[in-house]
C-alpha cells in the first residue's frame, strides 16, 4: 500500500467524491455530489489545510482515502482542522488499512505543525479510541448522533 496526496492525482476526484457523497450524504443534506467533488478541488492547491491523500493498492488502484479539512461541521466552528473522509473501499476493509491510513494522516497532520486533530463520526468512536482519539463530545447532527473526538499530535523529528 502506499499513500500519496490527491495533487499527484486530480483525477481521482471523480472516483472519490461519488464515494464520499454515498458514504456521508445524509449528514450533509445541503452539499450535492458537486459541493463534494469542489470540496476535495480545493486540496490541490493548498500547501497546508485542507490536504487530501489517496490509499494506493500494489497496481496503483485507489482503494482509500483522507483529509484534513479546516472544518468538516457546519457546527462546531471554533474547532480545527478536521480529520475526515477517512474511507476504504469494502473489498480492502477488515485489513488493518484504516488504522493504518489514520496513523498516516494523524504524522501528516503532526508535519503540518499541527497541535490537536478533530474528528467527528457516528459509530466509529471504539475504532478512534483504540488510535489515541479521546471523547470531545456528543451532539445531534443533521438528524444523527455523533461523537467529536480530538487528538493531541506530537511532530516526529
Amino acid at each position: 500500500m502506499q499513500l500519496i496526496n490527491l495533487r499527484q492525482r486530480p483525477e481521482a476526484i471523480k472516483l472519490i467524491a461519488p464515494w464520499h457523497f454515498a458514504e456521508w450524504g445524509a449528514l450533509f443534506p445541503e452539499r450535492s455530489l458537486a459541493d463534494f467533488s469542489a470540496e476535495l478541488a480545493l486540496c490541490l492547491t493548498q500547501d497546508a489545510v485542507p490536504q487530501s491523500w489517496l490509499l494506493l493498492d500494489a497496481a496503483g488502484e485507489v482503494v482509500g482515502t483522507g483529509s484534513i479539512l479546516v472544518h468538516d461541521m457546519t457546527t462546531n466552528q471554533e474547532l480545527s482542522p478536521w480529520l475526515a473522509n477517512i474511507y476504504l473501499r469494502p473489498e480492502v476493509r477488515g485489513q488493518g488499512l484504516g488504522s493504518w491510513l489514520v496513523q498516516q494522516l494523524m504524522q501528516q497532520a503532526a508535519l503540518l505543525h499541527i497541535n490537536t486533530l478533530y474528528l467527528f463520526t457516528e459509530d466509529q468512536q471504539a475504532f478512534y479510541q483504540r488510535l489515541g482519539w479521546q471523547l470531545h463530545h456528543t451532539e445531534w447532527y443533521e438528524g444523527h448522533w455523533v461523537t467529536v473526538m480530538q487528538c493531541q499530535l506530537v511532530a516526529s523529528g
